[in-house]
């Protein structure tokens, strides 16, 4: 997908990362603008490819749920191919796709922590109190200009 990162969604982002935790040989690509004169369904512009047999899996439209379009990855896999896994697939997708986007969020939560942490010209309120980058009471919230 590094032709359209510019405008890919963040959930066709996280399906991309979920296909390839599922399976390593799955992954998610836009079909190339060369070839989008040959696609029967113009609409869809998002595929899953085998790269191990370098085979498309399915074609996805660029306007479908990312949590169907995985439980139909997962609904297809001749590996688990039991009647309880089939019912259960888009179950799973909507958890996979939730858990990924609590990573994201946990990450961006710590990414924000560590700006604070090393941020050295920074001013807190804590119990109505100023204090520095290192803590120091500064005062009374109205005493200290900004």
């Amino acid at each position: 997908m590094s032709q359209a990162d510019a405008w890919v969604s963040a959930e066709f982002q996280r399906l991309a990362e979920v296909l390839s935790d599922y399976d390593p040989i799955l992954a998610l690509e836009m079909v190339p603008v060369a070839e989008w004169d040959n696609l029967i369904d113009k609409s869809k512009v998002f595929r899953v490819i085998d790269t191990h047999r370098n085979r498309i899996v399915l074609y996805a439209d660029s306007l479908a749920n990312p949590q169907d379009i995985l439980a139909r990855v997962w609904s297809m896999d001749q590996r688990y191919n039991k009647v309880i896994v089939n019912l259960d697939a888009q179950n799973r997708a909507a958890e996979a796709l939730q858990l990924k986007r609590h990573e994201d969020e946990m990450a961006a939560k710590k990414d924000f922590a560590m700006f604070i942490a090393k941020n050295t010209k920074s001013r807190w309120i804590y119990n109505d109190r100023i204090k520095d980058e290192h803590f120091r009471d500064l005062g009374p919230k109205t005493t200290v200009i900004d």
